[in-house]
């Protein structure tokens, strides 16, 4: 008997990633077969430290053609989702491999789309293909490893959707892509790391999310009936009369400056009105990476307090988005403003 199941999801990524031209790595990455990168991966081996001392059996799904991240869209979170839902019960840990350029959009969405979630879900990838001199892949998985098996290494269970990478353990709708080069990859700002995984493991206990007594289920409809506006000085207001009269946009999320500021002219003001006066719901996000959005502070954040923007606090621009979409496709569009604003997962505080 296994001491620990382990269920690895296969997405595609850069992880998976091939030269074209074997052993030229100046050449352009190709998708490779699972295959192939499973027989490159030693750690999964029935000879290797994991299955051979630690007991842990791995199984393996793989998605019928490796996506690049950038190509991932809500089909694919419902898929992960069914994946997930098939093998619940018996795994007790799972670890999706995923492209690094929308791992923090996947991560967010599944933790909102997942209730009760009693067992951890691990996403990794790597900023280097698998089968490159210097790759970072084989860390990131053990790590992973690690965190999905958690208590054969003596460390405490975490029940949620997390992103484990170089080293560090991030609660996955708090994370962000800072970096396409550098091997940290992510960041969580405006909030701690759940765990450092140098030597030793570190786990921030207190910031973990409660066992939940309810039942599994997750909940797949969703909406993409959203867009994100990113003020600049000169923004041409007449564009939100377009998205005004546009009826399959239902919410809008805006990136205004410091802590929540914009313009206070009347015609900016009286657009922003209109907006909620059709029907839309307005959210108001910082441009910056770390802070969070406090309209209290300036006059020119309260100007656009007072039209009904709903403030998205200290949320990442992933968490907020997939937020939306998942809340504006399982909820009430007049009870959304209210769940908005409700601390769900962890991604609010």
């Amino acid at each position: 008997m296994p001491k620990k199941k382990i269920l690895i999801i296969y997405t595609g990524g850069t992880l998976g990633m091939g030269y074209k031209i074997r052993g030229d790595e100046n050449s352009p990455l190709i998708p490779l077969d699972w295959s192939e990168i499973q027989n490159s991966i030693h750690i999964f081996s029935h000879e290797g430290y994991f299955v051979k001392e630690k007991g842990i059996e791995f199984t393996f799904h793989k998605f019928n053609e490796a996506i690049d991240s950038s190509d991932i869209n809500p089909l694919h979170w419902i898929k992960i989702l069914e994946i997930i839902e098939d093998n619940y019960f018996n795994h007790d840990g799972f670890i999706i491999i995923h492209g690094t350029d929308t791992m923090a959009y996947t991560a967010s969405f599944l933790s909102f789309a997942i209730q009760n979630l009693t067992k951890p879900i691990v996403l990794t990838g790597s900023q280097l293909p698998v089968l490159h001199s210097r790759t970072d892949a084989i860390q990131n998985l053990s790590n992973a490893i690690h965190i999905a098996a958690s208590d054969l290494f003596g460390i405490k269970n975490i029940p949620e959707v997390l992103i484990c990478f170089n080293d560090k353990l991030m609660r996955g709708n708090r994370a962000t892509k800072s970096s396409s080069r550098d091997f940290s990859g992510f960041e969580t700002p405006s909030f701690k790391l759940l765990g450092d995984l140098n030597e030793p493991i570190k786990i921030n206990e207190d910031l973990i999310l409660p066992i939940p007594d309810g039942k599994f289920e997750t909940h797949k409809k969703y909406d993409t009936g959203i867009i994100v506006i990113t003020l600049f000085p000169g923004f041409d207001y007449k564009y939100f009369d377009t998205i005004a009269e546009d009826k399959n946009i239902k919410a809008i999320i805006l990136r205004t400056y410091g802590n929540g500021n914009a313009p206070t002219d009347s015609n900016f003001i009286n657009c922003l009105k209109n907006l909620v006066n059709c029907g839309k719901l307005l959210f108001n996000i910082s441009q910056c990476i770390e802070g969070e959005v406090l309209t209290e502070k300036y006059n020119t954040g309260k100007k656009i307090d007072e039209c009904g923007v709903i403030s998205c606090k200290n949320m990442t621009l992933e968490a907020a988005i997939t937020k939306l979409i998942w809340l504006i496709g399982n909820i009430e569009i007049n009870l959304i403003k209210f769940a908005f604003t409700k601390n769900l997962k962890g991604e609010l505080y």
